[in-house]
């Protein structure tokens, strides 16, 4: 899909209220709850980015902030020791200063129980709804090539495209990010780097090994190149051109954006929010960018970019971490502060 027609292709839908909560946390829950301007995980991978609402400016006060901050950072402390239950992630939004917090449709466990009463302790600073996915880290499992080419030399390099773990049987498949971010480097997902420790490209040749990872914490890896490769300073538009990398930002809630996946090929949206913490079941997240685009599994580390409204390049903002478990929107991103 060509960049013009992916970020066309971007609509606004008009907010709905979530269906009322049915677990034994309800009345905590709904005493907390307002209207709450995120979009619900799960929707159909090939449609178009679901946008609930267009970000809002800013309204608290420096009184205010200094108050969600501080209620963000006892969720974060709760998510890091793996007492966050079925809350999925949360984050600061300043045009309801509220802290909007997601939890999974009909989860009754404890631990969620004991964070939605917490949340729920300052009904003033937070909006809580449900979501009905699960948030997961969008690898994927795959088969390897069928053929590795004997002796295939190491050619030029794009961002954006699939990488794989192995050359037998099944191996992992994410996505690289952006080429030369560190110099002389290729990025992606921390998970994945996680995963294996050496990557190849779609056709089996050997791409690099992983010098440095992070996650859960954060989402990202560095992959040092094996010898011959030519790191071009672009990213695959997943139709078979090439967008150019002119350099590197940080994401910001209304932005447009457009990425790259080896499953999705371009999706494009908008940055809803930053700073925002997601309950991996590895492991809490914290610090990604929600964007409304749409993604899946074999996208992570994918390339999450800002194109110039007057010239065919792009800004790199970020990679791809995941979203609703089985694909959807919307999609969290690493931003490119490693």
């Amino acid at each position: 899909m060509a960049l013009e027609t992916c970020l066309r292709s971007i609509r606004l839908r008009p907010s709905k209220e979530l269906p009322s909560m049915s677990h034994p946390a309800k009345k905590v829950m709904l005493a907390a709850a307002a209207m709450l301007m995120i979009s619900t995980l799960g929707g159909p991978a090939g449609a178009a980015p679901v946008m609930v609402a267009r970000p809002r400016a800013a309204t608290c006060s420096t009184t205010q902030m200094s108050h969600l901050r501080a209620l963000q950072g006892q969720l974060d402390r709760l998510a890091v020791n793996r007492q966050a239950g079925q809350a999925q992630y949360w984050y600061i939004d300043p045009g309801q200063c509220k802290v909007s917090i997601a939890v999974l449709r009909g989860a009754g466990d404890e631990f969620t129980r004991q964070f939605v009463t917490v949340a729920g302790a300052s009904p003033d600073l937070t909006a809580i709804a449900e979501v009905d996915h699960a948030v997961s880290s969008w690898v994927a499992r795959v088969p390897a090539p069928t053929s590795t080419p004997e002796g295939r030399a190491a050619t030029t390099f794009h961002g954006g495209s699939p990488i794989l773990s192995g050359t037998a049987g099944s191996v992992y498949e994410c996505t690289a990010g952006f080429n030369n971010y560190h110099a002389g480097t290729v990025t992606t997902a921390g998970h994945c780097g996680a995963a294996a420790p050496i990557w190849y490209d779609a056709e089996g040749t050997l791409l690099g090994t992983v010098s440095d990872h992070r996650f859960p914490g954060s989402d990202w890896t560095v992959i040092t190149p094996a010898p011959g490769w030519t790191l071009a300073g672009d990213v695959a538009d997943g139709s078979g051109g090439t967008i150019p990398i002119t350099g590197f930002a940080q994401p910001q809630q209304g932005q447009s954006v457009c990425g790259t996946g080896a499953t999705s090929g371009m999706q494009c949206g908008m940055i809803l929010a930053t700073n925002v913490t997601v309950n991996y079941p590895e492991g809490a997240v914290m610090g990604l960018a929600e964007s409304s685009q749409n993604g899946n599994g074999g996208d992570s580390g994918g390339p999450v970019y800002a194109p110039a409204t007057t010239t065919s390049t792009a800004t790199g903002v970020g990679l791809i971490s995941g979203g609703p478990a089985g694909g959807g929107s919307p999609t969290f991103v690493q931003p490119l502060n490693f």
